[in-house]
C-alpha cells in the first residue's frame, strides 16, 4: 500500500505488486451496506450487469488508523490494512464479516492460496474462511447447497444433466453464513476454490484485466439478496396462470397429439393451464435450432389450434432457440443483414456439438434484436402465450460480436441478452413478462421463469434437481422449476421413469414454485403411469390449484427479495443445522415440504424453530429438531407453520376458469396473541388479523363480499369450523374434513 486519495464519491488507493508495478484500486461505497472494490484498469468502465437505477453513492467518511485507513458508512466500515495489504468488512457492532486472507500458508511458507493479486492475464480475490462458515449461491449447481469444500468454474455450458459441476446458470454472487456477500460485477470466466485447496480460505480467479466486486453486508440471505437486487434488478412476478400445471414432452409431433392430450386432461379432471410444444412445431426440428416458421404439414391452421386450446382453457407454449439452421431462409437473411455472429473472416461463426452446425443471432446488435423480436411477436400476436427460449450456452469461441465484445467476455452474458429480448417482446404483446428458460446469469431474475435442464429419470437426479433449484433461489432468482419425472432414461435414453419415481417427483413438483412435467419422447401425462399414479397425481394437482391464492400472494413478494420456494437457511440463517439441509424446502411463508426420494418408507425431516402441524394428520410437532417420518407412496411429508392461515380457493381445472372465490381459510393456531397478515392478488388486497387465546380463535378482516368459511385445525381432534369475523371455540365439536386437500 502506498497512498490513498479521497475523490468525489470514491477513494483512489495506490498499491504495488511484488514486482513493484503499480496496482490501482478504486473503492466506492454505493449504499450504507454495499461497497464496490475495483482492482486494475477500467474503474470508470460501465457495467453490463447493473440496472440503470443501481445505487451509485452514499454517505461515507475516510479516517486514518495505525493499521492503515478506514471507510465508514452508517452501517459498515471497510478497513484497508497497510502491511500486509488486506481489506476487512466490519459491521456497526465491530464484528468482522469479511476479510481477505494474505497469509494462507503451510509450514514451508508455501501458499495454499496466493494473496489477492494478478498474474498472466488472471486476477483473483482471496478471502478468509472461518471455522463453521458456510458458502451459498453462485448459480444453479447440483451438489451440496453449502458450497464449502467445492471448486468449479463459472462458465455457462450445456450441463447434459444434473450430476456434475457443469452449470446451465452461473451467477457470480457468493453468500456467506457470516453475514456478507460478494457480487463479482464481471462476465469473464471465474474459477472458484471454496475451501478445497485450503480449509481456511476461498478464492475467486477471473480471466480478465481487472477484478470488480461488490462487498455486501447483511443479516441473513434476505437482506443480502435485497442489496444484490438493488444492483442487478428486482425479480419480476409472472402471471397468475403460470403457477398452474404445464404439460410437455420432447415432443408432441403434430396437432392431433396436442389436442388429444388437451382433451384427455379435461376428461381425467387433471388441472392444467399450459401445453408446451418443443421443436416439432417448426420446419426445422433437429432439436437445437429453428427458423420460427410453422410446419403446417404437422400443425395445420396453427391459429385455429390455438383457439381450440383456448376454448378448453389451455395456453400454448412454444420452443425456440438462438441458433439458426444454415440452410434456412432465416440464416440467409440474417447473414445478409449482419444479424448473425461472425468470425474474423466475416463468415458465420458456427455453433457445433449438435447433429448439424448452426449460426447464432448477434444480440449485441440492436437491429438484430429488433429482427428477432419481430419473429417472436408474430407468434405471440397469433395467440401463443409464452415462449421457451432454450439453449444459448454455446456461443462460438471465434465469434466476433457487433459491439466488439470478445467472445470470452460475452459467453456468460449471451443468455441474458437472448432471454431479455423474448421477455420484453412477450411483455409488449401480452402485458405480462414470462419465459421458460434454461440458461442464465446475473440479472436473470428480471426475466422469469427458469427450469433446471435435463435430469435423468432416477431418484438421485430428482434430489440433484431440487438442490439446483434451491441454489438458483439463493442466487437471486425468485422462481424455478424442473422436469417432473426426469428428462432422459438410463440405460436407454427413451426409457420413462418408473411410476413410483413419477409420483414422487410430481408430488415435489406440484408443490414447488412452478410445475411442469417434461421428458424425452416417452409420455409424461399422468395416465401413462396407470393407477395409483393417476389418482395420486390428480390429488396433488388439485391441491396445488386450491393453494393458488396462497402461492400467488407469496409470489407477489418476489420484488422484496423473497423466493417462492427456498431452502430453510433463507428463513433461519442463525440455525447452523439449516446450512446443510438441501433435501427439503419452504414453499411460501408457511409450508415446509420434505420430498421422498424413494417409493415408500421413511426419512428424517428437520423442522426449524417454532411449532409445525403435519398437514395430513394435524399432529403438532415441536421445531428445532429432526423427526422420523414414515410415508407410503400417496403421502408427501408436508408441514404447516403454527400460526399460519392458509387461504384456499375453489377447485379449478385451470387458473382463470373463474375467480378464486369463494375463499376459505385454514387456521393452524400458534402462540396466543394477535397477528397481522395480508393476501393480495391482481384483483384485491385483503388484510386480516388472527387472534388466538387458549380457548378461542378469531380471524377477521377482508374485505370480502361473502361470509368465508374458516377451519381451525387442532391436534388430536377434527378441525372446528366457523366464519370469518366469528369467534371459534377450540373445544367445539363442529365440522368438516380433516384437511383441505
Amino acid at each position: 500500500m502506498k497512498s490513498v486519495q479521497a475523490r468525489a464519491g470514491r477513494l483512489e488507493v495506490s498499491a504495488e505488486d511484488d514486482h513493484g508495478a503499480r496496482v490501482p484500486i478504486d473503492i466506492r461505497p454505493v449504499t450504507p451496506r454495499v461497497i464496490r472494490v475495483h482492482i486494475g484498469a477500467g474503474a470508470a468502465r460501465a457495467s453490463r450487469l447493473l440496472v440503470p437505477d443501481a445505487p451509485q453513492q452514499t454517505e461515507w467518511h475516510l479516517a486514518d488508523n495505525p493499521q492503515g485507513w478506514s471507510i465508514a458508512t452508517p452501517h459498515v466500515l471497510l478497513q484497508i490494512d497497510r502491511e500486509p495489504y488486506r481489506l476487512r468488512l466490519i459491521d456497526s457492532s465491530g464484528a468482522e464479516r469479511f476479510a481477505e486472507a494474505p497469509e494462507d500458508q503451510d509450514i514451508r511458507g508455501t501458499y495454499h492460496h496466493f494473496p489477492t493479486g494478478h498474474a498472466r492475464g488472471l486476477r483473483w480475490l482471496t478471502a478468509r474462511l472461518k471455522p463453521g462458515e458456510a458458502i451459498f449461491g453462485l448459480g444453479e449447481h447440483f451438489g451440496a447447497l453449502d458450497r464449502r469444500g467445492q471448486a468449479f468454474a463459472s462458465w455457462t455450458v450445456d450441463a447434459f444433466g444434473v450430476r456434475s459441476d457443469r452449470a446451465y446458470k452461473n451467477v457470480p454472487l457468493l453468500l456467506s453464513s457470516e453475514g456478507y456477500a460478494v457480487f463479482f460485477d464481471m462476465t469473464a470466466p471465474i474459477y472458484y476454490d471454496l475451501g478445497q485447496a485450503s480449509v481456511a480460505g476461498w478464492q475467486a480467479t477471473a480471466r480478465a484485466d481487472h477484478l470488480r466486486a461488490y462487498l455486501i453486508a447483511g443479516d441473513g440471505m434476505a437482506s443480502m439478496l435485497r442489496s444484490y437486487h438493488e444492483l442487478t434488478g428486482r425479480p419480476a412476478v409472472p402471471p397468475d396462470w403460470s403457477f398452474g400445471f404445464w404439460i410437455s414432452r420432447w415432443g408432441y409431433r403434430n396437432r392431433d397429439e396436442v389436442m388429444a392430450v388437451a382433451r384427455r386432461m379435461r376428461e381425467e379432471q387433471i388441472p392444467c393451464d399450459v401445453i408446451h410444444v418443443d421443436p416439432y412445431w417448426m420446419r426445422y426440428h433437429e432439436g437445437h435450432h429453428g427458423d420460427f416458421e410453422w410446419d403446417e404439414s404437422a400443425f395445420p391452421d396453427p391459429k385455429g389450434m390455438i383457439e381450440e386450446l383456448r376454448a378448453l382453457g389451455f395456453k400454448l407454449s412454444l420452443w425456440e432457440s438462438p441458433y439458426v439452421p444454415l440452410d434456412s431462409e432465416m440464416r440467409a437473411e440474417g447473414e445478409r443483414r449482419g444479424f448473425l455472429m461472425k468470425t474474423k473472416a466475416g463468415t458465420p461463426a458456427l455453433v457445433h456439438g449438435f447433429a448439424k452446425p448452426s449460426a447464432a443471432v448477434d444480440f449485441t446488435n440492436p437491429e438484430a434484436v429488433a429482427w428477432f423480436k419481430v419473429k417472436n411477436e408474430r407468434l405471440l400476436k397469433m395467440g401463443v402465450a409464452v415462449m421457451k427460449p432454450d439453449f444459448a450456452e454455446d456461443l462460438p469461441g471465434d465469434a466476433v460480436a457487433h459491439d466488439g465484445t470478445p467472445a470470452e467476455q460475452l459467453h456468460n452474458f449471451y443468455p441474458l441478452l437472448y432471454q431479455r429480448a423474448v421477455f420484453e417482446t412477450t411483455q409488449a404483446v401480452h402485458g405480462y413478462g414470462l419465459i421458460w428458460g434454461r440458461s442464465g446469469y446475473a440479472g436473470s431474475q428480471r426475466y422469469p421463469v427458469h427450469w433446471g435442464g435435463d435430469p435423468a429419470c432416477t431418484f438421485d437426479d430428482m434430489a440433484a434437481s431440487l438442490r439446483g433449484a434451491l441454489s438458483w433461489a439463493v442466487s437471486g432468482a425468485a422462481f424455478a422449476s424442473f422436469d417432473m419425472g426426469g428428462f432422459f432414461g438410463i440405460p436407454e435414453l427413451t426409457d420413462p421413469p418408473s411410476p413410483e419415481l413419477y409420483v414422487r417427483w410430481s408430488q415435489m413438483g406440484l408443490l414447488f414454485s412452478h410445475s411442469r412435467a417434461h421428458g424425452h419422447t416417452a409420455p409424461r401425462e399422468p395416465w401413462a403411469y396407470g393407477e395409483p399414479a393417476l389418482s395420486i397425481f390428480r390429488r396433488y394437482a388439485q391441491l396445488r390449484y386450491r393453494l393458488l391464492p396462497y402461492l400467488y400472494a407469496a409470489a407477489r413478494r418476489a420484488p422484496e427479495g423473497i423466493p417462492l420456494a427456498r431452502p430453510l437457511v433463507y428463513d433461519h440463517p442463525s440455525d447452523p443445522t439449516t446450512y446443510h439441509v438441501d433435501d427439503e424446502y419452504l414453499l411460501g411463508p408457511d409450508l415446509l415440504v420434505a420430498p421422498m426420494f424413494k417409493p415408500r418408507g421413511s426419512r428424517e425431516v428437520y423442522l426449524p424453530d417454532g411449532s409445525w402441524y403435519d398437514y395430513w394428520t394435524d399432529r403438532r410437532l415441536a421445531g428445532g429438531r429432526w423427526i422420523h417420518y414414515e410415508a407410503e407412496l400417496e403421502t408427501l411429508p408436508l408441514f404447516v407453520r403454527a400460526g399460519a392461515v392458509l387461504p384456499m380457493g375453489p377447485e379449478l381445472q385451470y387458473a382463470n376458469e373463474r375467480s378464486w372465490d369463494p375463499l376459505s381459510f385454514d387456521v393452524y393456531p400458534g402462540d396466543n396473541g394477535a397477528t397481522e397478515m395480508r393476501m393480495a392478488d391482481d384483483h384485491r388486497d385483503l388484510r386480516f388479523t388472527l387472534t388466538i387465546d387458549s380457548e378461542r380463535v378469531l380471524l377477521e378482516g377482508g374485505p370480502l363480499e361473502y361470509e368465508a368459511v374458516v377451519r381451525v385445525h387442532r391436534p388430536g381432534a377434527p378441525p372446528v369450523g366457523g366464519r370469518l369475523s366469528e369467534s371459534i371455540g377450540l373445544r367445539e365439536a363442529r365440522l368438516e374434513q380433516s384437511h383441505p386437500g
